[in-house]
């Protein structure tokens, strides 16, 4: 007998209906733990064939108790359900998975005509939250850290196996009427409800993919939160069947209540999503909280003890120094007059520039940004190359210390800062260039202090003037519309008796 559940009224009384229904659900669970056991079996095995067993045995046993029309239809919804998981590619699963997840989902179309007047569609949720996370389970071995998936998956075949069924319902009269065909009905209705899901899946995969897999990746780092979509998925279906019961139990159901309850139960199961996304974020904000102190701490620490260790390199330095203007002396007194010229000349000259360069160097690993230091590095060593003398002060705070501009942007302007006094000052014999970086809670300066020569300081320093011959010496105008960029900048520049200075000031709380 089968039960129009969108009927007037009950067929039998509620303790027939709840015998049959227990008979019902039996006789799915039995089916569905042979299914189970034999997967199992054959994946002791090994043989990706034996999956095509499972699949064959069960729609045998569907096409024995089963007209041709239910047959089609039970095989079509099973189908889908299959092909949408395996469209979403959000598991891997493998042959056999997929043949237990076809094969358990494959069962005659009136299997639960009793079950589904005493619980109308809640039934169908029920039946594939077991039947996924059991399919997840046997596929990937365990359930933590793919919650979020088995709950996604949940409600997506969900929404498609009741849409599956009411197109069943509402749509299949209209089919076979115009159509006059109750063949074509069942065949034109399962096309294009099948179309419908699959496109809609597509958009999906499209749209969320990424989306899910971060969100999965998140129940993954916090296991305790993820099991939720697990516990409330069970509290939701629970509340909402007993919800129901009632009716059956009081026979008052309709088909507006037929309808109602399932969608708010698939209501329900959506609005878990922006709550438990909502502890993730909290979570995930949480630690990033905890990190940033971390490495807040850390960076204090090492810039601490950096500079312990730059000052212990610096009497370190003083130290060699000495010694080898011991050595000289020791050199003076033996009567090898070339040892004494190789010494004077390169050894003691290589031995000094070395250590300075040393000096200058591990100063720059004072600045916590690494493309700062890295530009630094280069500057330092071309200038050094070309014989230009460098002094370099740092006095920074390193975890208040901002770039406050695109970092390319300040090494632009700073590169054409730096190479103009670099090319000044290779012109005196006894020039040098400063730099000194500090900074503080609202600023960071940079001021780049070189000698310049008589004729320089008559001709002025300004944009567009240049001895460096025709189409050069456009530094100065690159630096000019690069500070027009920002507010929060100022570059001033000046002659103090022979030495130019140019002061470039950022300025963070302007930001």
């Amino acid at each position: 007998m089968i039960i129009d559940i969108f009927g007037l009224g009950p067929y039998i009384s509620i303790t027939e209906l709840l015998t049959e229904s227990i008979n019902e659900l039996g006789i799915f669970c039995i089916h569905f733990f042979f299914l189970l056991i034999l997967t199992l079996f054959f994946k002791r095995l090994s043989f990706n064939w034996l999956a095509l067993l499972l699949p064959i045995i069960q729609i045998i046993y569907v096409w024995s108790v089963s007209i041709k029309s239910e047959f089609v239809i039970s095989f079509s919804l099973a189908f889908i359900i299959t092909a949408l998981v395996k469209l979403l590619e959000l598991l891997p699963l493998n042959i056999l998975d997929y043949s237990f997840l076809f094969s358990v989902m494959l069962f005659p179309s009136r299997l639960f005509n009793s079950t589904s007047a005493l619980l109308g569609s809640l039934w169908i949720f029920w039946i594939l939250f077991c039947v996924i996370y059991t399919t997840v389970k046997i596929g990937i071995h365990k359930l933590k850290g793919s919650h979020f998936i088995c709950y996604f998956l949940f409600i997506i075949l969900s929404l498609a196996m009741y849409s599956f069924n009411l197109s069943a319902v509402f749509l299949y009269p209209v089919f076979a009427g115009l159509f006059e065909s109750s063949a074509l009905g069942i065949i034109c209705t399962i096309i294009l409800i099948a179309i419908i899901i699959f496109l809609i899946t597509f958009f999906v995969k499209n749209k969320f993919y990424c989306h899910i897999v971060r969100l999965n990746s998140l129940g993954k780092k916090y296991s305790k939160i993820e099991c939720y979509f697990f516990e409330f998925s069970i509290i939701i279906l629970a509340l909402v069947s007993l919800f129901f019961l009632p009716f059956s139990i009081l026979q008052l159901h309709n088909i507006l209540i037929m309808l109602f309850i399932p969608c708010l139960c698939l209501a329900l199961l959506c609005a878990q999503m922006p709550f438990i996304i909502l502890l993730f974020r909290t979570a995930f904000y949480k630690d990033s909280v905890s990190f940033y102190e971390w490495k807040k701490d850390n960076i204090t620490s090492y810039y601490n003890e950096l500079d312990r260790n730059i000052n212990l390199m610096k009497e370190i330095r003083h130290d060699i120094k000495n010694i080898f203007f011991t050595m000289g002396n020791f050199v003076d007194q033996s009567n090898d007059n070339e040892m004494k010229d190789f010494f004077w000349k390169k050894i003691y000259p290589y031995s000094v520039e070395t250590i300075n360069q040393s000096e200058l160097l591990s100063k720059i690993y004072q600045i916590p940004d690494e493309p700062l230091r890295a530009f630094f590095n280069l500057k330092i060593s071309q200038a050094l190359n070309m014989k230009v003398s460098i002094d370099l002060q740092i006095n920074i705070i390193p975890n208040k210390f901002q770039t406050g501009i695109d970092i390319i942007d300040l090494t632009r302007i700073l590169g054409i800062l730096i190479d103009n006094a670099i090319e000044e000052t290779v012109k005196i014999s006894d020039g040098i260039v400063s730099i000194k970086i500090n900074n503080d809670n609202t600023s960071c300066s940079y001021i780049i202090k070189n000698t310049i020569t008589e004729k320089t300081k008559k001709q002025g320093i300004f944009a567009g003037n240049t001895s460096k011959g025709e189409g050069r010496g456009k530094g100065l105008k690159i630096v000019n519309q690069l500070l027009e960029q920002y507010n929060n900048i100022v570059l001033n520049s000046f002659v103090k008796n022979s030495t130019y200075v140019q002061s470039l000031n950022i300025f963070i709380d302007k930001l």
